[in-house]
């Protein structure tokens, strides 16, 4: 059986059939690249949250420690992060700790780059 659209009837079974198909994967792409560009977001909020409470006074170190952990989820925004690890200005109660995961994370992105 072979289709050889050589009537006027079997376009339109054929269009009937294709278009909405088309139509169809049209919707899931233009879905697909919509929720890709929200996750994308959500994930820039993050980061920038993440960044905030690392630099905030008012946070524990063991805090900014999970903070700085963290970090290493951002490949992306590797540059920064190691720039940001590396020239950090610590202060207060047991910042040797802190250091410590701050350069462990700007050699994790340094792995990664």
């Amino acid at each position: 059986m072979t289709m050889d659209l050589a009537t006027p009837g079997e376009w339109i079974a054929w269009g009937g059939v294709v278009v909405p198909l088309i139509a169809l994967a049209w919707s899931a792409v233009t879905y697909a690249l919509a929720k890709r560009r929200e996750v994308r977001h959500q994930q820039y909020q993050r980061f920038f949250q993440i960044m905030d409470h690392l630099g905030r006074a008012d946070s524990s170190i063991a805090s900014k420690m999970a903070a700085a952990y963290e970090l290493r989820k951002y490949p992306e925004y590797a540059e920064v992060i190691i720039n940001v690890c590396e020239k950090a200005e610590v202060e207060g109660p047991a910042t040797q700790m802190l250091k410590e995961e701050m350069a462990a994370t700007a050699a994790h992105m340094r792995g990664i780059t």
